[in-house]
C-alpha cells in the first residue's frame, strides 16, 4: 500500500467519522428535516435517527475524496474524468438511496405499530372548567384536571377507529385549522418491547395530527367520534370512580406525599359523596356558592383561599390512576359541583 493510498483511506475514514458526529450535533436538524420532507403524512415521533448519521458520514466522505483528489493529489479532471464522475454521481445517488431506505423503513415502522391495538389511551380536554388549579406561587400552580383512561375492553375499538380514520387534507404548519381543540388523545402502543406514542387532537368535527415535514394532517371518522362521546358520557357517571382524595391550597402548598395519602376518602366517606348527588339536592339558581366555584374554575385559587376544595376522583380500572375527574366543594357555602351540576350538601365531615 502506497503512502498516498494510505493517506486517502485515513482521510475518508476521518471525514466519515466527522460527518457522523456533525450529523448528531450541528447538522442534525438540517439533515433530519430534509429527510422528513420525503415522507407521506405519518407520525414522526419515533422514527430512527441512524439514517441522519449515515447521510452525514457518506456525504462528507465523498466530499473528502473529491477534495483529496483536487488539493493533495492535484489530479487533472481530463485525465481522471471517470474517477471524478463516479464520485460526483455517488454524491447525488447515495443520499437518494439512503433517503429511499429511510422512507421505506419509516413507513413500515409506523404501519407496524399503528396496526396493533393500543396499550394505553388517555384523553384530556382543553375547555375551561375542566381543571381546578391552586396557586403555589405568583407564577405556578398545581391541581387536578379531567382525564379519561380508555379501559381494556374498548382499546381494540379505539385502535380500529384510529386505523380507519380517513385522511381529508394535509396542510403546512402555518395553516392550522383548529384554533382551540376540544380534546387531546395520547395513544401509546407497544412494538417489539418498545413504546410508540401518537398524539391526536379533536375539534370542530375533525381530528388533527402533526405529521412528518412540519405538516398537519386532518382526518375524519364518525365511529371514532362516537367512541369519544361514549367515553365522556361514562366519565360523567360517578359510578365510574371508586376512590377520591381531597386537595386544597393547604395540601398543595405543603407538597407532602404522606399528607396527600391521608386525604384519601375511606370507602364509607366515598359512598357519602356518591349519595350526595341526588336530584333533590340540585341548585337551580346562581347562588353565592355557584359563583364562587365558577370563579375558582376560571382563575387559580389563591393561596389564602382554603374554603375551596377539590375532590379528585380516580377512575376504576385505569392504569396507574390515569383516569381522573374532580368535584369542587365550597365549605363556606356548602356547595358541591360535579360535571357542571351544583348541589347543596354538607360534606364538612368528610372534606376536613
Amino acid at each position: 500500500m502506497t503512502k498516498v493510498l494510505r493517506d486517502k483511506i485515513i482521510t475518508l475514514l476521518g471525514a466519515g467519522f466527522l460527518g457522523y458526529y456533525l450529523s448528531i450535533s450541528l447538522l442534525h436538524s438540517l439533515i433530519r428535516n430534509n429527510l422528513l420532507k420525503i415522507l407521506p403524512p405519518i407520525n414522526d415521533r419515533h422514527l430512527p435517527d441512524i439514517y441522519v448519521n449515515i447521510m452525514g458520514a457518506v456525504i462528507l466522505a465523498i466530499f473528502a475524496y473529491l477534495l483529496f483528489n483536487v488539493v493533495l493529489e492535484k489530479r487533472s479532471f481530463k485525465l481522471y474524468k471517470k474517477s471524478y464522475l463516479i464520485a460526483i454521481s455517488l454524491l447525488i445517488i447515495m443520499p437518494l438511496v439512503i433517503a429511499g431506505i429511510f422512507r421505506v423503513h419509516a413507513v413500515s415502522l409506523v404501519h407496524k405499530a399503528e396496526s396493533t391495538a393500543p396499550k394505553e389511551i388517555t384523553i384530556r380536554t382543553d375547555r375551561e372548567g375542566n381543571s381546578l388549579m391552586f396557586a403555589a406561587s405568583t407564577s405556578s400552580a398545581s391541581g387536578v384536571a379531567k382525564s379519561i383512561s380508555v379501559t381494556e375492553p374498548f382499546l381494540d375499538d379505539f385502535g380500529k377507529g384510529i386505523r380507519e380514520m380517513e385522511l381529508k387534507e394535509v396542510v403546512s404548519g402555518e395553516e392550522q385549522k383548529i384554533d382551540s381543540s376540544y380534546l387531546t388523545m395520547w395513544i401509546r402502543y407497544e412494538i417489539d418491547g418498545k413504546w410508540y406514542s401518537k398524539i391526536l387532537r379533536y375539534g370542530q368535527g375533525i381530528f388533527e395530527e402533526h405529521v412528518a415535514g412540519g405538516k398537519i394532517a386532518y382526518y375524519g371518522n364518525l365511529e371514532l367520534e362516537n367512541l369519544l362521546e361514549e367515553a365522556f358520557e361514562e366519565s360523567a357517571d360517578i359510578n365510574n370512580y371508586d376512590q377520591a382524595r381531597v386537595i386544597n391550597s393547604v395540601t398543595i402548598n405543603r407538597g407532602n406525599e404522606d399528607e396527600e395519602k391521608k386525604r384519601l376518602l375511606t370507602p364509607e366517606d366515598f359512598q357519602i359523596l356518591v349519595d350526595s348527588l341526588r336530584p333533590e339536592n340540585l341548585i337551580h339558581q346562581d347562588t353565592e356558592g355557584v359563583k364562587r366555584i365558577k370563579e375558582a374554575l376560571k382563575e387559580w385559587v389563591p393561596q389564602e383561599e382554603t374554603s375551596i376544595c377539590g375532590i379528585e376522583l380516580l377512575q376504576q380500572g385505569s392504569s396507574k390512576n390515569t383516569g381522573r375527574n374532580f368535584m369542587v366543594y365550597d365549605k363556606r357555602t356548602r356547595t358541591l359541583m360535579f360535571e357542571g351540576m351544583y348541589y347543596q350538601v354538607d360534606l364538612d365531615d368528610i372534606v376536613a
